[in-house]
């Protein structure tokens, strides 16, 4: 401010304003206002600049106090440019800036009074501006800022504003501290730190990433601190960059050195290899084995791995030893031939370990007549057969043969002739010769099979692949010769039927071969043979009692074997109707399943067009041609599960479920999820569909692995899928087993024989035991038992203890083992041993025993499995022990084509908890993300499905798949409560609301 701008306030008149630095008091007679000085003057006061404006305030009364509507606020001279400080006031006379605690002169004041239109009140506002010099001299004469603030005045006094302070703007040039480079490992916290130039007004800092600026809000990796330091929570190997701290205010922005951060991974071993083979072909040698540093491989400077990637070891081998001649033996008494012969053998010694075998004959002939052999039978003979005599007898001879020969030819054609008529006659009036037959089963023999037909138990450690000929037939039992007689239709009202009805408590014993096929045309299918039948035998009747109907224990079966013929012919020929479910599903969804397998289908509503229904089928694939090959470290850890049709495409993604056997607690599996997109027909050809903790947005599919449960989520079906693992590096995964112990009845006599069962524990595996070992007439001996299998290469052993007096092992020990990789990589099914116990004595008429099973060594966690079975009076197992399955109803001829009908599927009323207006309203209520993050991001945290985040954040409705894969996961009557309470947790009970007004009656799983 220039000289003469400002000036101190003298005392006037009555001392009513004293001098430099103080203020107007509230109220003044108008005599008593200042009056000027000489105008020339640098301390001249401003408030009266003259006598005009003096005279001006007199005569004023009445009013309040002024109030400052605008106070004058910090500013920055930036360059020489000048800076203006505003006040503005209601109700005001006069309003004049006081800087410094020194008036400013009126003639540098630039006043503007204004009146608001809509309520009339009237405004004073009063500028000045405020150069560099002028805070320069301030700084110059005082060190102290410059700093002004304003005094308004009306009739009832004076107010005083805010003050204000104007600063010299400026920004240094060098840092006080700039950042340096360095180096981290990868996944470790780093911070890089900067102190900023000293600047007016302080400078803010920012921080560049390869000349980016770095976005704090958006990366939360990154946090900068109020000093100015930069801190990566976690480097990774995309951090590995250029970085400049940069400080910047409103004069200019410097910037610091560039640091360089470079992450880098230090190397780890790989697991070693297998031992090669010993380097000596006789004695001592070394074999070897290798490892490399590539789990992981040393990357951007990191330290290579500790210790020798060769391990060797001493080892023998042992050497060859070459066969040796034995002594030859005894010549034989002289022959016909007039000689005899002697053997020696090469076996003194025998070659072994490679060695070579004996050179020369190990037979020598010789003359044994010294010469004086006789031939002359022979000369004899030789005259006869050229005798014209002898080749007419030979002539005579050869034409007997011929015509032998041809009349045996032309016997054998007519035989052939009359069989195959004879068996065409018969299947062409198969149909029509029920009217003089009765239909029944004998019961000591299989379904199919002529009476005197036999069987044998076979006591073997045996693999079965599942099917129903691989395991060892069991001998007959006897049931009762009860027939219920029923008529059959008015078309054949002639014709009686005579069904056996199996009672419930005696075992399956009759295996289903093809013979039991061949009862009926062979272009009918299963399922169309046993519709046949039973609509032509019992079209008016329905069962009375629950022992005449065919109840499924737990799924749900077509409500007549009318819909079961047509839900059959949405199956392909190459599944089985027995391990399927299908069914016609519109828009508003349903739910195949498979209750036994663990397996199901869910189509979410949505999922199909409006107006559209789609012909879908789940099944489950139990051939070793079916299942994946995998290498040494895979194992399969769930069923190969086929859904079709192949490549049908839905609107939102439909869920496939299925059991696993891995034991996750751990956190020691690499998981994959499989798919097969070739021809169902044909061999399948597996690729990765997700590898699970690898996902990407490119991956199509999102699958949920709980503990005992597989979720995939697709959108396109593939014609098969299937669950494979193996251990991560450096660590031992564990598969879970089930081991189960079947047996047929204990006979008064003979032998014993009882498999033990180390399948997967997934509910597939062990329900093709338990289907196969029904067929059988096999009954559980004991509650199954989950053993932990670990990838450590040691091998299943299990041991026969504690047996009964009267009974030993036939086997000749106690003990069997199964190799590891039968256990964990092999791709069949039904995995036992076999064991045979030899009666000793033969007035036993029970058995036990305890099968101890362990992987290595007996130190190691075991199960123990017990077996008690005796004879009963009806030569059946006593119900005493578990049987395979729950207590079965009683069925109508309990055979092939009573299992080959295929589950029917639950309509969305059945499964859908959530009807669709309460979902509508979720869905609004939870999409919005908010800044509390319980909206679907907590939904999805809370029900543990947050792995793969973004699978869902690229959905239409994030909440609606979320909702669609809680509904598949959770099938308990609790679920919509434990829905509720998730939401009551994350503070949205809007939304529990919703649900507690929509949902009426808990739903049945």
């Amino acid at each position: 401010m220039n000289p003469g701008k400002i000036g101190p306030w003298p005392r006037v008149n009555n001392g009513a304003i004293s001098g430099r630095g103080s203020c107007p008091h509230d109220r003044k007679e108008p005599g008593d206002y200042p009056m000027p000085l000489d105008p020339a003057s640098s301390f001249h006061p401003s408030i009266v600049p003259d006598h005009d404006s003096a005279l001006s305030l007199e005569g004023m009364g009445g009013g309040d106090l002024p109030t400052f509507v605008i106070h004058p606020t910090d500013a920055y001279i930036v360059k020489n440019r000048p800076v203006t400080l505003t006040c503005k006031a209601t109700p005001a006379i006069q309003i004049y800036f006081k800087c410094n605690n020194e008036w400013v002169r009126a003639k540098f004041h630039k006043h503007f009074d204004s009146t608001d239109p809509e309520t009339g009140v009237s405004y004073k506002q009063t500028s000045i501006e405020v150069t560099k010099a002028e805070v320069d001299q301030r700084l110059e004469e005082t060190g102290e800022n410059f700093f002004c603030l304003c005094v308004a005045w009306s009739s009832e006094g004076s107010s005083r504003s805010e003050e204000a302070t104007v600063q010299i703007a400026y920004l240094r040039k060098d840092f006080i501290l700039e950042p340096i480079s360095q180096g981290v490992p990868n996944e470790t916290p780093v911070q890089l730190q900067c102190r900023p130039p000293e600047g007016v007004p302080t400078p803010e800092v920012v921080w560049l990433k390869n000349d980016e600026e770095i976005q704090v809000d958006l990366d939360i990796n990154f946090i900068i601190t109020n000093e100015g330091n930069l801190i990566i929570n976690q480097a990774r190997l995309s951090d590995t960059a250029n970085y400049t701290c940069v400080a910047k205010n409103i004069v200019t922005k410097r910037r610091s050195v560039t640091a360089r951060v470079t992450v880098y991974v230090n190397g780890g071993w790989s697991t070693w290899s297998t031992w090669s083979e010993c380097n000596s072909q006789c004695g001592r040698g070394l074999m070897r084995r290798t490892r490399t540093c590539t789990n992981p491989a040393p990357l951007n400077g990191g330290a290579t791995c500790d210790g020798d990637p060769v391990q060797r070891a001493e080892c023998t081998t042992l050497c060859p030893v070459d066969g040796g001649w034995s002594e030859w033996s005894k010549f034989s008494a002289c022959g016909r031939d007039c000689n005899n012969w002697r053997r020696r053998e090469c076996n003194d010694p025998p070659p072994q370990f490679g060695g070579r075998y004996c050179i020369g004959d190990n037979m020598e002939t010789r003359n044994c007549t010294g010469g004086l052999c006789r031939d002359s039978e022979e000369s004899d003979l030789q005259i006869q057969t050229n005798s014209p005599t002898f080749a007419s007898a030979r002539s005579e001879d050869n034409l007997a043969l011929y015509i032998s020969l041809v009349g045996a030819v032309t016997v054998f054609l007519l035989v052939c002739l009359f069989i195959i008529v004879v068996w065409w006659r018969k299947n062409r009036h198969s149909d029509m010769s029920s009217s003089s037959a009765a239909l029944t089963v004998d019961p000591g023999k299989p379904y199919g099979y002529p009476p005197d037909h036999s069987y044998v138990a076979q006591p073997d450690l045996t693999r079965s692949t599942g099917n129903v000929r691989g395991f060892p037939v069991m001998p007959t039992l006897a049931f009762s010769d009860d027939k219920i007689p029923m008529t059959m239709s008015p078309l054949h009202s002639n014709n009686s039927l005579k069904i056996k009805v199996v009672p419930p408590d005696v075992p399956m014993t009759r295996p289903i071969t093809p013979s039991n096929r061949s009862a009926t045309p062979s272009n009918m299918s299963t399922l169309q043979r046993n519709a046949q039948i039973m609509s032509n035998s019992l079209p008016d009747m329905q069962p009375s009692t629950p022992e005449m109907s065919d109840v499924g224990t737990s799924t749900r079966r077509p409500s007549s074997i009318y819909d079961a013929e047509n839900l059959a012919k949405i199956l392909p020929s190459y599944v089985d109707p027995a391990f399927a479910a299908c069914g016609t599903i519109g828009a508003e969804g349903g739910r195949l399943a498979i209750q036994e397998s663990g397996v199901s289908l869910l189509i979410p509503s949505g999922a199909i067009t409006d107006g559209h229904t789609e012909d879908i089928f789940i099944a489950v694939l139990r051939e070793e041609k079916d299942r994946p090959k995998m290498n040494a470290k895979q194992t399969l850890l769930g069923p190969v599960v086929a859904v079709g049709p192949h490549g049908l495409h839905f609107r939102k993604p439909v869920i496939v479920t299925f059991g696993h056997a891995a034991g996750l607690r751990e956190r020691n599996w690499e998981l994959t999820l499989l798919s097969s997109e070739s021809h169902p027909n044909r061999s399948p050809s597996w690729q990765n569909l997700v590898l699970i903790g690898e996902e990407t947005l490119n991956t199509t599919a999102y699958c949920q692995v709980d503990e005992r449960d597989c979720h995939v989520m697709v959108e396109h079906l593939s014609s098969r899928y299937a669950l494979i693992g193996q251990s991560a590096p450096a660590t031992q995964a564990v598969k879970r087993l089930r081991l189960a112990v079947i047996a047929a009845p204990l006979q008064p006599s003979g032998d014993y024989n009882f498999r033990v069962y180390c399948v997967a524990d997934n509910s597939d595996e062990l329900e093709g035991v338990v289907q196969s070992e029904a067929m059988l007439g096999g009954q559980m001996l004991d509650t199954p038992k989950i053993l932990p299998f670990k990838d450590n290469g040691r091998d299943l052993c299990l041991s026969i203890e504690e047996t009964l007096p009267g009974w030993k092992s036939r086997l000749g020990a106690n003990f069997q083992e199964i190799p590891f990789h039968h256990v964990w990589g092999s791709s069949q099914t039904g995995l036992h041993c076999s064991f045979m116990m030899e009666r000793t004595d033969p007035q036993i008429q029970m058995v036990t025993a305890r099968i101890q099973v362990f992987q290595g060594s007996p130190e190691e966690e075991r199960q123990s499995l017990n077996i008690t079975a005796s004879v009963s009076r009806e030569g059946r197992m006593p119900q005493t022990t578990p049987s395979l399955r729950h207590k079965r109803e009683p069925t109508l001829l309990r055979s092939e084509s009573d299992l080959a009908i295929p589950k029917a599927p639950q309509t969305p009323a059945e499964v859908f908890r959530l009807p669709p207006a309460v979902r509508a309203s979720l869905r609004g209520c939870l999409d919005i993300p908010n800044v509390k993050g319980n909206d679907w991001r907590g939904l999805a945290k809370r029900l543990q499905v947050d792995r793969y985040i973004n699978y869902f954040a690229t959905k239409p409705s994030p909440t609606d798949h979320i909702l669609d894969l809680w509904e598949a996961r959770n099938r308990d009557d609790r679920a919509i409560e434990e829905l509720i309470l998730v939401l009551k947790d994350m503070g949205r009970s809007d939304a529990c609301l919703l649900i507690e007004s929509g949902v009426s009656t808990p739903l049945v799983a």
